[in-house]
């Protein structure tokens, strides 16, 4: 199907019609823009100056079949997966997959098609933590990225391995939080990316079991692929920075939800909306934390005149 038309996005009014025409223009490239050249490689990246990072590699290398093409890059054929530890922090390294893909050019394996970065969590109130988010900025970019713009989503490959953590985690002699993050922090990625990570400071990243449960949930949600029509697709907007109703939403139902947008992000404007829009894979619905929203009567107006499915979590899980 072609576009008579192409839209400048330089130009692209923000606003309720504009918004309605992206998400047209979404399902009518669902399929294209996010698998046209077909098969391709997912990128694992840890950090040199990440503890949680190197302990999750360190794991993966040791109980799955990586086979190392050069320095700190490794490589699966069974899972089309690269392994690659970076010199620099993960949430300031910008388009990582352009740098890693001329590095590894002479080994012919093909572009990537989406990024997992494992990584620390960490938090003041130290709380032992596995988690896992989609990374970006709905508003400042204090911690990396860009202001206003947020990666690509992955909810199917969030959903599996957020259920593969939970199960594995009942195992653990520390018992760890298990839960989806709110979309935050960088870096900027032109692909679906996620964040899964150990938490919440020095005394956990560095515990071999929990390295070894990441690394577990990593390697078993890599076939991701195999499941994009097993689950209705959703974001999140409302609630929390740890998402307690999207968690027992992505744990209990056949829901995967990508971006969440917090309720210290909210009021949601055209331009947030327009982004979450752009940056979802075609999803089928917004689940709304209702009573975690600012100014929620005029969201509900902007959802309900650009033709946006949307239900309450309420709707979904009993409060």
């Amino acid at each position: 199907m072609g576009i008579n038309n192409p839209i400048s996005w330089n130009n692209f009014l923000l606003n309720s019609r504009s918004i309605s025409v992206l998400i047209k223009l979404i399902k009518i490239l669902d399929g294209g823009i996010f698998n046209v050249w077909g098969k391709k490689m997912i990128l694992i990246i840890s950090s040199k100056l990440d503890k949680a990072g190197e302990n999750i590699r360190e794991s993966l290398l040791q109980n799955y079949p990586f086979e190392k093409l050069e320095g700190d890059t490794f490589y699966n054929k069974n899972k089309d997966a690269l392994l690659v530890r970076i010199e620099n922090e993960t949430i300031f390294t910008d388009f990582p997959e352009n740098i890693i893909l001329e590095k590894i050019r002479d080994y012919n394996l093909g572009k990537f098609d989406s990024i997992i970065f494992a990584t620390r969590h960490k938090s003041v109130a130290k709380i032992p933590t596995l988690t896992c988010h989609t990374p970006g900025n709905f508003g400042n970019a204090d911690y990396g990225g860009k202001d206003g713009q947020v990666c690509i989503s992955n909810p199917i490959f969030q959903k599996l391995a957020l259920q593969e953590i939970m199960n594995l985690s009942k195992e653990l002699e520390i018992k760890f939080q298990v839960s989806l993050e709110a979309t935050h922090h960088g870096p900027l990625t032109g692909m679906p990316t996620t964040f899964i990570e150990i938490g919440s400071d020095e005394n956990y990243w560095s515990i071999k079991e929990a390295g070894d449960l990441i690394a577990s949930a990593i390697y078993k949600s890599l076939s991701y692929k195999d499941n994009l029509k097993s689950f209705r697709v959703a974001s999140g907007i409302g609630g929390g920075h740890y998402c307690p109703k999207f968690t027992e939403i992505m744990l209990n139902t056949d829901i995967a939800i990508g971006h969440v947008i917090a309720k210290y992000n909210t009021p949601v404007t055209d331009s947030m909306l327009s982004e979450l829009v752009l940056k979802s894979n075609p999803f089928d619905i917004i689940l709304l934390d209702w009573k975690g929203i600012k100014e929620r009567s005029d969201l509900k107006d902007k959802l309900t005149n650009t033709n946006i499915s949307f239900a309450r979590t309420s709707d979904i899980v009993k409060e």
